[in-house]
């Protein structure tokens, strides 16, 4: 894929070319209107002199807008155990291709489509948790927002505005049926604006990263700070988010010419280690399933605190909702 669709170092030459771009925060993910993007909204340091951009049309991009690249028969198009085993004998409704390095980290969410993920290049880590962790996971309706790249501006002495730098700017979505209107009124010669209350775009959203309570495999004996960091993390998530101890999260690695299958429903986290490339399959998932019914099912006990402790999030001693 890298020898027909460009070398991994072009990608990045062009990579400030995306500055202005829109990106969209619901879950992480972005927006299909803009295929260089960034899954988390962070902009550049001395470190990464570029943006975080991450490559995630979720379109079934690989048959529609690359076709031509798909056309040249280096991925099947189905898989005939995948159609047997999934129940309705259909082709994938999606192929889509996914480019990205470590910076780009998607939070924990569940899809309805059966999943076969392949790495083409580098290393997907995924931290999966079961369905039946739904009660447990302190998900729940926020505000959506899309990030945009913007200038920080400072004022001079001579007041005159001197542009900074550059930086992030959060835009929250506006219910599209609730626009914002302008009322205007005359008094004493002049025009006043009376704004009308909006109603913003609500996302559902896993609060906690369960990815935290994790502790970290990649140390030896040597590395006593980042063991002892991973079990600062732990305790804290323990702390403030009671409830993930009920939660039974697992971390995969799914390196180069490995094919991971994730059952529709399961709840995920994906990140990587390094620039990687993946084409993943979705199949449909069967509604009619008794793991469907199983599923809604536990969503419904997340309103029942287990033990007294509620989901609504966890709290420092200073009150805050973290």
């Amino acid at each position: 894929l890298i020898n027909h669709n460009g070398k991994s170092k072009e990608m990045k030459n062009k990579q400030n070319q995306c500055h202005d771009e829109k990106h969209n925060g619901n879950n992480g993910t972005t927006k299909e209107n803009s295929p260089e993007q960034s899954k988390k909204g962070k902009g550049c340091d001395d470190e990464h002199p570029y943006p975080v951009l991450y490559y995630s049309r979720q379109n079934d991009c690989l048959r529609t807008e690359l076709k031509h690249l798909f056309d040249l028969n280096l991925f099947p198009s189905t898989f005939d155990f995948a159609q047997e085993c999934f129940g309705y004998g259909s082709p994938p409704d999606a192929i889509n291709l996914w480019i990205g390095d470590e910076r780009a980290v998607s939070s924990m969410h569940k899809d309805h489509y059966e999943n076969l993920f392949y790495v083409l290049s580098g290393e997907k880590v995924f931290t999966l948790c079961p369905p039946a962790d739904a009660p447990f996971l302190y998900e729940g309706e926020f505000d959506s927002g899309a990030f945009s790249r913007c200038h920080r501006y400072d004022e001079c002495e001579d007041n005159e505005v001197e542009n900074k730098e550059e930086g992030w700017g959060i835009a929250p979505d506006v219910d599209d049926d609730d626009e914002e209107e302008d009322n205007t009124k005359v008094e004493s010669g002049k025009s006043e604006a009376t704004k009308i209350d909006r109603s913003f775009v609500k996302a559902r959203w896993i609060l906690p990263d369960v990815d935290n309570i994790l502790i970290s495999s990649h140390h030896d004996c040597k590395q006593d700070a980042v063991r002892c960091d991973d079990i600062m993390k732990v305790n804290y998530y323990r702390k403030n988010y009671p409830l993930l101890r009920h939660t039974h999260p697992i971390r995969i690695s799914v390196k180069e010419g490995e094919m991971l299958y994730l059952p529709s429903l399961w709840f995920h986290r994906v990140t990587q280690t390094k620039e990687t490339v993946g084409i993943n399959y979705w199949y449909d998932m069967r509604f009619d399933s008794s793991h469907w019914c199983y599923f809604n099912f536990m969503q419904q006990l997340q309103s029942c605190p287990v033990g007294g402790e509620s989901i609504s999030g966890g709290h420092d001693d200073d009150g805050i909702v973290h």
